[in-house]
This record gives C-alpha cells, sequence and structure tokens, in this order.
C-alpha cells in the first residue's frame, strides 16, 4: 500500500497511483493493472540519490522533504515534496515495466574493434552482457534537486 503523506512514520512513497495513472493517461500509455510495485521500484531508485540540502528530521522514512536546497535562487519549502520528484518516479515507474532498475549487476560491457592502421574504435554494447542504464530525461527533471551521478572538475583558464 502506497502511503504519500510525508507525515505519518510509514511514509513511502512521493507519488500516488492516481499521479501515475494521470501521468501515463496524457501519454496516451495504458496503465498498469497493479501499480504499485512499480512504483516501489521507483522509489528505491529514487531513495539512493544524492540529494542537496538535509533531511528535514532524521527519523523520516524517506530523503524528502528536505531543508537547505537552493533551487532557482530560492530556498524550497522544508514541508513540501518536490512537483518534479512526482513527475520522476512515475517516470521511472514506466521505465520499471521493462525489467529491474537496480540490478546487481550494471556496470557497461566493453567490446574493442581494432582497425588497420593507427586507428582504433572501442564501443560499449549490450550483447547477451549486463549494462548501465541512465536515466537523462529523470536527471534532467531534478536538476537543482539531486546530484548529478557522474565526475566533473570545473576550471577556469587565463593568460597573463
Amino acid at each position: 500500500m502506497l502511503i504519500t503523506d510525508p507525515t505519518s512514520p510509514d511514509f513511502n512513497s512521493y507519488a500516488a497511483a492516481d499521479d501515475l495513472t494521470s501521468f501515463l493517461s496524457s501519454r496516451g500509455i495504458n496503465a498498469p493493472a497493479s501499480p504499485e510495485p512499480l512504483l516501489m521500484q521507483a522509489m528505491d531508485y529514487l531513495n539512493g540519490m544524492n540529494w542537496y540540502g538535509d533531511r528535514t528530521t532524521l527519523s523520516q522514512p524517506l530523503p524528502w522533504p528536505r531543508s537547505g536546497v537552493l533551487f532557482d535562487g530560492h530556498y524550497y519549502p522544508e514541508t513540501e515534496i518536490p512537483r518534479q520528484l512526482i513527475t520522476a518516479q512515475c517516470m521511472l515507474a514506466v521505465e520499471a515495466v521493462a525489467g529491474d532498475l537496480l540490478g546487481a549487476n550494471r556496470e557497461a560491457a566493453v567490446k574493442s574493434e581494432a582497425v588497420s592502421g593507427v586507428v582504433s574504435v572501442t564501443y560499449a554494447v549490450a550483447d547477451n552482457t549486463s549494462f548501465t542504464p541512465t536515466y537523462p530525461a529523470v536527471m534532467a527533471i531534478l536538476r537543482g534537486l539531486a546530484m548529478g551521478n557522474g565526475f566533473a572538475i570545473n576550471a577556469t583558464a587565463s593568460r597573463s
């Protein structure tokens, strides 16, 4: 059973089954007979993300609500669940229809191919091997709320 009340000690989902049904309907996708397991898989994925700010209380069961989240130049209210988070959970629930979002081995398989001469080409492929799924649309929706899952270095260079 999905409990979407952040004040409940059993709070376990940002999105309700009706949220997923509306999300799917607006995109012309048929809703599954049992949306709850898909939303729970999506929630499991979201729970593993790195979020900006801090949990509002240490004992809350889910990462949100959060305090200290600066979003578009304003601090996000500590008592609210962002609409983007509900949408992201619905997007991930759609992905969960195709399979497990959190498989045990999700590293990309690498295949190398040498071409005569000085050129060498390497491909990351999924030919009966495992792969790392990415959800760029979900990360785009959560920009400003969640930290990226990659690595980046920002640097400025100047000539004297």
